[in-house]
Parts: structure tokens; sequence; C-alpha cells
């Protein structure tokens, strides 16, 4: 379990950010994961797969300009489009993590598009006004379906096992419930569970990080 240690840093920037409410802790908190999984790639990440692990850095890279628009935006539709299509290509990240043999889980990408589609036309398409914003909105929606699918998809082999798909796995589906969690508050003002959408926000990344340390961080 040492290995995992790094993990305990952005625990105790969220626990300082819960504290204080100083935003920079836990913007801190995805700088730190992006500079340890940057770390880990060259130091302990096999050359011959450095490439596609190089994914999550940039998916870490995006989410933290993507977090800096959304907290800024103040009403601005110009800079919440920017920080929704940042977390756009983080996801378009996460799936070039994913796909090693160009799969999708049909079954899952199927359940959640029927979801969230009809989650958009009846609550998210009555509560949003701009045009752009519903666009970026529904975009955002197919390709956070797609990330957890083709993540729940990913082949199991020499460079990937059980675990670490398994928290691959937990960690873009915890993105996911985020993102509906925000969404419900932001678009229907349903707060109910809000609590839970900043610490399963970060909770993605950690356990992303934990899936590298678990793969690489004793097999150079």
């Amino acid at each position: 379990m040492k290995k995992y240690w790094p993990l305990a840093v952005p625990v105790a920037l969220y626990t300082a950010f819960a504290l204080t409410g100083i935003f920079w802790f836990r913007c801190a908190i995805i700088v730190f994961l992006l500079a340890y999984v940057t770390w880990l790639l060259w130091a302990r990440v096999p050359a011959k797969v450095r490439g596609k692990n190089a994914f999550v850095a940039a998916a870490f890279f995006f989410s933290i300009f993507g977090d800096l628009c959304l907290h800024f935006d103040e009403g601005r539709p110009a800079v919440f489009i920017a920080g929704v299509a940042l977390y756009f290509i983080a996801h378009m990240s996460y799936i070039g993590f994913s796909i090693r043999n160009g799969k999708i889980n049909w079954w899952i990408m199927g359940a959640l598009t029927v979801f969230f589609t009809l989650y958009f036309i009846f609550w998210l398409y009555p509560n949003i006004e701009s045009i752009g914003i519903l666009i970026a909105v529904f975009l955002y929606i197919i390709v956070s379906c797609v990330s957890v699918s083709a993540a729940a998809a990913i082949p199991m082999g020499a460079h990937m096992d059980k675990l670490a798909k398994g928290l691959v796995v937990g960690g873009i589906s915890s993105l996911l419930f985020s993102d509906f969690i925000l969404s419900l508050h932001d678009f229907v003002g349903i707060s109910t569970g809000y609590f839970l959408m900043l610490p399963t926000f970060y909770l993605s990344q950690m356990l992303i990080t934990a899936a590298l340390i678990h793969l690489f961080y004793e097999k150079s």
C-alpha cells in the first residue's frame, strides 16, 4: 500500500478546501495529480505503452482549465461553454486511454444514452434558454456516455488487469455521476446530493491515478 501514498496529498488538499473554502486548494488537487501522473509516465511506464497512458495526463490537463472556466464563468455563457468544451476534450482523452482495440461496450452505451437523452429532453431542455449551452451540454452528455462505455470495454492484457480496469471504470463513472449531480443543481434546481458533486469529481481523478500506480509503479 505504500505506493499509494501520493493519493494522501489530494485528500489533504480537499480537506483544507472543505475547512477554509479557498478555491485554490481544490484547484491544486488536479495540478498535483497531473504532475504526479506525468512523473509516473516518464519514470515508471514502459516506453511502448507510454503514449496510450499519456491520455490520462491530457485529461487532467484539460480538466484543470475546465474547472477554472466553470468556477469563474459568473453567468457568462461563452465562458461556461468554454469550460464544457475543455471537459469534452478531457473525456475524449479518457476515450483515447480506454480504447485499445477500438471497442465499446454497446449494452452500457445504449443504456446510458437512452437514460441521459431522456433526461436531457425532459429535464434539461426546458430549463436552458441558451442554444449554445444546450448544444454544449448535449454533446458533453454523449461523449460522457462513450467515455464510460469505452472504459467498460477495456481488454485485459499485459498492461491492464481486473483491478486497474475496475479503478478506471469507477473513476470515469464517478465523473459522470458528479456531472449529473451538477446539472441537477444548476439547471433543474434540485440540490439533493449536491454535497457529493465535488468529492466524486476529485475521486474520479484519484481512482484513475490509482489505476496507473497499480499497473506501473513497480513494473518498470
